[in-house]
């Protein structure tokens, strides 16, 4: 709805002075628009360009004007209507820029923003929805010689309507049929306004005619207005007690019928309540129906071509005169092009006139001075009273602090050039003569026809009776005759009924074409539904209504399934089922309890839920180590610390019991005592039993063999469990999802989620009750309206804003496969397991459905064919038919290869799984050879110390001896050399 944004400012604002003359060569005008609906702001921004492009196109016309257009936000709690303080925020932040006329459709709680704006700034302003205030009752409305009175500008109104007042036309018609008593049914939208024009004509025609008023208020909801007619007739019929059917129609023809006026706000909430009524029970024909809307159409009148009711509507637009015509083939010539709405509805008809009102106002007040505003701009920019723009807060304009207060200079001259101006369907307006009213600025003297269908007395012929009306004159007289409505005979041709439904695949899908050949009909499509379709028709043509069933598909507006608006009216396959458009709708739509409230749904033909889709995970890398991934880090750290535990353990006991000691004999034949489990010992038992091997050392002590067994055990579960896991770990390429269930996504923040806005996925988590869909709704819809806010900031315009509530389904998956796993998309099971199986094969299905849902074939309530499609369901499911389908268009014709991993070569293990387990053996036989060398150097070592000391023991010893042998021979020696021995 807001896809319509202000004009960039320098454009809208942009006046070029003339060389020759001083006439403006643009003018800027703003239009602010208060949509309920989508298709009402796409239609109101089609009809106005279009009116400003014919505008500009027109020769005679000396400059052009330059249209900026504001979608003013909804709050919630005004439901239809904006918040008149944001309202009057928006108008006082574009007068800062500045603009000439301020153009707008009002409704009660809006107007008195534009009211209040308009006459404290001097800012003229055009309203194509209400007539002005109610005027003065001193104040004659029928004086047409007041446009000639030159009055004094305080005098000259600052606010006109294009939209007539339906009070007069309904005052002078109450008149005409000398109706004392009504029934006004409302949606209280405008009604207040309404009656107080009624009653102020009623009292200005005649003075003494006095109207009894009973007010009945409809409900906001479109779809419940049938049971509100219905409970309105039951209530307003009350047959005599065990009175006879002659009796009863007898007093149904006999008894005054009563008048009912119905004011509706819109001409679609007309439509509704027109639709509603056909479906309506009880007597009708004792009703007279009134429409207080000017957007009564042809079309409205066929669907009571053969009833009972007697209807009286009014148009305003005269779509037989030849200059109504060109200008709508113009229209429609432009939205062709453009490709917008092209439906011109009465109330964009009286915003395309508002825009050639403006037009004309500055040309006139331009003619009386062209120079009048030769010095209000200066670079692109619009200048007050030699300041940039108007204020409506002064102190907001930094660059002048000491600015004053001041009302727009040429406020009054432009009003009173809108006062002066007279405009035909020669002129290329919609809704005929536009003349207004110089004291109260109201529409005067132009002209609308009463439209009466009667019917006749029990008898399926109605008549049609057309009362012309002029503003001021009241009703002519003699009233035109009655023009029966009957269809002209033709021969039978063989009927085609519309099917309407969306594009969604696998459901419905556009056929591709290879050889260049161009499908028309059925023949464009293909998908489930198509094929469903096919089969249904082989049991619907036995039924005696729909002999030789002929269908033709079409593709919704938008590609909608059908979400209710702000006012109660329906877009989609819903809406083209309640406009009679289609016969039915036939697409993956969702039974939900809004839509069966105005449509009739089947058995449901697939049954299916909300599920989240999210993107694949990155396979798992695997390292040099994965072998020791299929046990946690923190498990091998536990057996590393039971192994070490477990050998102390065994080192302890085996020291405490005296049945690990053992006396053995020494070589030199001595005795020692020894134990088998020193610490080393105990490291390598406990170690080879872990690796499952043997040792030539065992416990001898029964608490020595209780550890042993604990410890056995406790090593069989773990190398069972590791082997197991490790086969599973190193033969499949797991990817772990980041979420496994929707708990899982609502638990956390760092991946956004998102669903399709106005659907019935929107629609079940705003409406559950379930504490977890409400958290998930909120966190999406706060989210929603964050992003919204920072592109806003960023960019200063929402088209083009990325938010994680998308508008199509393809919107959603595009958005999961390019986020890199930081988006997840709730959809419906069925379009999420299709996609899963459609290449580039990265998205998933991760958790269990949230909820379960039915898919049904929708009709208007009351058709005929609900019943035959109902049969049809079911004799396709009992075969097995409907079962084959699904099989045919989600999984035989399947992209991507399920349960497997891409490759083929996960059944087998490669080098880069299990080279860790080469390296630790490589490493194992170099650490073996370093520790033999080392302990080669150290027992080398060691034996060079051992005989280094046994060598200095033997020198000590051989000391020891030499000393007493060397005395000994100094003794000899010195004896013989004696004298004694010498002789």
């Amino acid at each position: 709805m807001c896809r319509y944004r202000l004009l960039p400012m320098f454009l809208s604002s942009l006046l070029i002075i003339g060389g020759g003359h001083a006439y403006p060569r643009k003018v800027p005008l703003r239009a602010f628009i208060s949509p309920d609906t989508d298709e009402e702001a796409d239609n109101l921004n089609s009809v106005l360009r279009f009116a400003e492009n014919q505008f500009n196109n027109v020769q005679e016309h000396p400059f052009d004007v330059v249209l900026g257009m504001r979608v003013v936000p909804r709050n919630p709690e005004f439901e239809s209507t904006s918040p008149p303080w944001i309202l009057m925020e928006t108008i006082c932040q574009e007068l800062k820029t500045g603009f000439m006329i301020m153009l707008g459709g009002s409704q009660d709680k809006t107007y008195s923003s534009y009211a209040s704006i308009s006459t404290n700034m001097k800012v003229p302003f055009i309203d194509w929805e209400q007539p002005p205030i109610l005027p003065d009752e001193n104040i004659n409305l029928a004086d047409n010689e007041q446009n000639s009175v030159v009055a004094s500008h305080k005098d000259i109104p600052l606010i006109y309507g294009i939209r007539p007042p339906m009070g007069e036309i309904l005052a002078d018609y109450i008149l005409m049929k000398k109706w004392n008593q009504i029934v006004y049914m409302h949606d209280g939208r405008n009604a207040a306004k309404t009656l107080d024009w009624m009653l102020h004509y009623l009292k200005q025609r005649q003075s003494e005619f006095v109207v009894q008023i009973d007010p009945y208020q409809f409900p906001e909801e479109i779809g419940d207005f049938r049971e509100f007619l219905n409970q309105f007739h039951r209530r307003h019929y009350f047959p005599a007690p065990n009175a006879t059917f002659e009796e009863m129609e007898h007093d149904v023809l006999n008894k005054p019928s009563m008048k009912v006026v119905v004011d509706l706000s819109t001409s679609y909430r007309h439509r509704g309540f027109l639709h509603a009524l056909q479906d309506s029970i009880l007597i009708k024909q004792r009703y007279h129906y009134v429409l207080a809307n000017f957007g009564f159409d042809e079309s409205d009148a066929e669907i009571f071509r053969y009833s009972l009711i007697n209807i009286t509507a009014f148009q305003v637009l005269n779509r037989a005169d030849k200059n109504f015509r060109r200008v709508s083939e113009a229209y429609g010539e432009y939205v062709s092009e453009r490709g917008d709405v092209a439906e011109l509805l009465t109330e964009a008809a009286f915003a395309h006139d508002a825009l050639l009102v403006a037009g004309a106002a500055i040309q006139k007040t331009l003619e009386k001075n062209d120079s009048l505003f030769a010095h209000n701009f200066r670079h692109h920019q619009l200048f007050n009273n030699g300041y940039k723009g108007l204020y409506c807060n002064p102190t907001e304009d930094k660059d002048n602090p000491g600015r004053q207060f001041e009302v727009f200079e040429h406020g009054d001259r432009i009003a009173e050039g809108l006062s002066q101006v007279v405009l035909d369907t020669a002129d290329g307006t919609l809704t005929g003569r536009i003349e207004f009213n110089a004291s109260t600025g109201l529409r005067q003297n132009f002209s609308a026809v009463a439209v009466e269908i009667i019917p006749g007395v029990m008898n399926p012929r109605s008549g049609r009776r057309e009362t012309n009306w002029k503003q001021g004159r009241g009703f002519s007289e003699p009233t035109e005759p009655v023009i029966p409505i009957s269809r002209p005979i033709q021969p039978p041709v063989k009927k085609v009924y519309r099917i309407v439904t969306v594009e969604m695949k696998p459901f419905v899908m556009q056929k591709k074409v290879t050889d260049g050949k161009v499908l028309v009909g059925n023949d464009r499509y293909e998908g489930f539904c198509i094929d469903m379709m096919a089969e249904l028709k082989k049991n619907i043509s036995d039924h005696k209504l729909f002999k030789d069933f002929e269908y033709e598909f079409y593709v919704a507006k938008g590609n909608k399934y059908g979400a209710k608006q702000k006012d109660g009216s329906w877009d989609g396959m819903i809406g083209d089922l309640l406009n009679d458009e289609a016969i039915a709708a036939v697409g993956p739509l969702t039974i939900n309890k809004e839509r069966e409230r105005v449509v009739d749904f089947s058995k449901p033909f697939m049954t299916t839920g909300i599920s989240i889709m999210i993107k694949k995970p990155e396979k798992q890398e695997f390292s040099v180590f994965s072998f020791l991934q299929p046990l946690g880090m923190d498990i091998w750290l536990f057996i590393l610390c039971s192994y070490i535990g477990v050998s102390m353990v065994i080192y302890l006991v085996s020291r405490v019991s005296p049945y690990e000691w053992r006396t053995e004999e020494t070589a030199e034949g001595g005795y020692v005592i020894s134990n088998d489990f020193t610490v080393y010992n105990c490291l390598w038992f406990t170690l080879a039993a872990f690796m499952q091997q043997g040792t030539d050392i065992l416990p001898r002590s029964l608490s020595g063999r209780v550890a042993s067994s604990a410890w056995w055990f406790f090593t069989l579960i773990m190398v069972a469990s590791y082997t197991a896991n490790l086969a599973a770990f190193l033969t499949l390429e797991k990817m772990t999802p980041p979420i496994e269930s929707v708990d899982d996504l609502a638990s956390q923040h760092r991946i956004d989620y998102g669903i399709a806005s106005g659907g019935s996925t929107q629609a079940f988590f705003a409406d559950s009750a379930v504490p977890i869909y409400q958290k998930m709704w909120q966190y999406m819809y706060s989210r929603n309206e964050q992003q919204k806010a920072e592109h806003l900031v960023k960019t200063g315009s929402t088209n083009g804003t990325q938010t994680i509530m998308v508008r199509t389904y393809a919107e959603g998956i595009a958005k999961v496969r390019e986020s890199k796993g930081l988006y997840a998309f709730l959809l419906e099971e069925t379009a999420n397991e299709y996609e899963n199986t459609r290449k580039p094969c990265d998205t998933m299905k991760v958790g269990s459905r949230l909820n379960s849902l039915g898919y049904g074939v929708a009709t208007k309530i009351g058709s005929d064919l609900r019943d035959p499609i109902n049969f049809a369901i079911l004799y396709l499911q009992e075969r097995g038919e409907l079962k084959k389908l699904e099989n045919k268009w989600w999984y035989d014709r399947g992209q991507c290869d399920q349960g497997a991993p891409d490759g083929g070569e996960s059944s087998s293990l490669n080098l880069s799984k299990v080279a860790g387990i080469f390296y630790i053996l490589m490493g194992g036989m170099v650490l073996s050879l370093v520790t033999a060398f080392s302990e080669y150097l150290f027992q080398s070592r060691r034996q060079t110390l051992r005989s280094r000391k046994e060598c200095q023991s033997v020198r000590m010893q051989m000391d020891c001896v030499r000393e007493p042998l060397k005395g000994r021979e100094e003794g000899e020696a010195n004896n013989a050399f004696s004298p004694v021995a010498l002789n």
